[in-house]
């Protein structure tokens, strides 16, 4: 648990509302927005760059469910709100450096609140898998991104030698598309994209021009590159 005394010893001010601390960790660049709620049993941070909105911030971390696990992440819904977020994922202090340094021995118990869009977590991920996420791919901080979908890409383009092992990589939904267009006439090549909820699906392309999507492994569809993109975005972003 923290006091106000405590978080004064590494940040200049801290103002209270709705029974949350708010304070911020100024640098050149750019202005750290936190939002505390501290209890006996768990503390629960929201950090944005760059924006300062109490109301939202306070709603947020009133909503996370009030038993969490110290081992794994939970994700919850959350209201509808300006930016857009559908969701907020809390992460145990495992996952996340925050308030390390003169406060480290109270962290035991602080979860870090990210508001999220659903395609961008799963919730089971590991603290390797989160690291990577938010550190590559989902810039968290930022409540003005557009909706960055959570992709593993497994495949194999014998024309470009791009390809992965069968574990697959994350990619951005722009680095996706580049592959799709480099596999276009590639008989012999593939490209297998599962989405944050596990669903997998997979592209050929036999002829130039000339794309087929295949559902659960077996239910292949001929499709106009056109509409292969957008049942492709339908896939990632929903």
């Amino acid at each position: 648990m923290f006091s106000k005394d405590d978080l004064l010893q590494s940040f200049a001010s801290v103002d209270e509302y709705a029974g949350c601390y708010f304070f911020q960790h100024k640098l050149p660049k750019v202005i750290y927005e936190y939002c505390l709620k501290s209890a006996d049993k768990q503390d629960l941070l929201i950090i944005s760059e760059g924006v300062s909105d109490k109301r939202f911030s306070a709603e947020v971390v009133g909503q996370v469910p009030d038993s969490l696990s110290q081992d794994k992440a939970v994700v919850f819904e959350i209201f509808a709100n300006k930016y857009g977020f559908t969701h907020a994922l809390v992460v145990p202090n495992t996952y996340h450096g925050s308030l390390k340094g003169r406060l480290e021995g109270r962290r035991e118990n602080l979860y870090l609140c990210i508001p999220i869009y659903r395609c961008e977590f799963s919730g089971d991920e590991s603290v390797e898998e989160f690291k990577e996420l938010r550190l590559h791919y989902v810039p968290t901080l930022d409540w003005e991104r557009k909706a960055s979908p959570k992709l593993r890409v497994y495949f194999d383009n014998p024309t470009t030698g791009g390809g992965t092992d069968e574990l697959g990589a994350f990619f951005k939904w722009s680095a996706l598309l580049k592959e799709i267009s480099n596999l276009n006439g590639v008989a012999s090549g593939f490209i297998e994209v599962a989405n944050w909820s596990g669903k997998v699906i997979e592209v050929v392309s036999p002829n130039d021009g000339e794309y087929i999507l295949i559902r659960n492994r077996r239910d292949e569809q001929a499709l106009p590159i056109d509409s292969l993109l957008d049942e492709i975005k339908i896939f990632a972003f929903t």
